[in-house]
């Protein structure tokens, strides 16, 4: 689809056309499906993430002005109500201060290369829910501890340290798993 005719879209959603948010909602669905998946895990929580999602899409689309895509726009608002699900959820456990070291071992790196993408994102949806928040954040979003400790409402220790954490379950998780067999 061209950028003229996703534009043309937004416009008639911006007026509540009805049959353009059915459009707009088929072309970004399965996008948004993939980045709340990421977020909260279980497919029946994604589809709520998303349905929210687009309810702000819909409500809030005088407020876009296309300095961003849309897609970029309408991530951010994804990954906001991901997180404030989340939080609404109190799925966050209080997070506890730890020493963060960001060394990368040389098996990390040659496990990586050889999982394919569906069987690293398997692994990450095994993670906790915080650990897995901040790991999206930080790695996939690529938000700075700062950044995720204010979108959170946790210190930049706690973001560290939950990235961590993270890193270490998957690390086991990869040397465990049947990956490399």
């Amino acid at each position: 689809m061209s950028e003229l005719e996703l534009n043309e879209i937004i416009n008639s959603c911006r007026e509540r056309n009805r049959a353009s948010q059915g459009r707009l909602y088929n072309l970004f669905y399965n996008y948004a499906m993939t980045v709340a998946r990421r977020y909260v895990g279980a497919t029946y929580e994604a589809e709520e993430v998303v349905n929210d999602a687009f309810f702000k899409v819909f409500t809030k689309l005088d407020l876009y002005g296309g300095e961003l895509s849309f897609k970029s726009w309408f991530r951010k608002i994804i990954v906001n109500t991901a997180i404030d699900r989340i939080r609404a959820q109190q799925r966050l456990p209080k997070l506890q201060e730890l020493d963060y070291t960001a060394a990368d071992s040389p098996l990390e790196a040659e496990l990586l290369t050889t999982m394919t993408k569906q069987q690293i994102l398997q692994s990450v949806e095994k993670l906790p829910p915080a650990y897995r928040t901040v790991f999206n954040l930080y790695v996939v979003d690529e938000c700075s501890h700062e950044e995720i400790s204010q979108m959170l409402g946790i210190s930049v220790g706690g973001s560290k340290s939950n990235l961590s954490r993270a890193r270490q379950i998957l690390k086991t998780i990869f040397e465990h798993e049947e990956f490399l067999k």
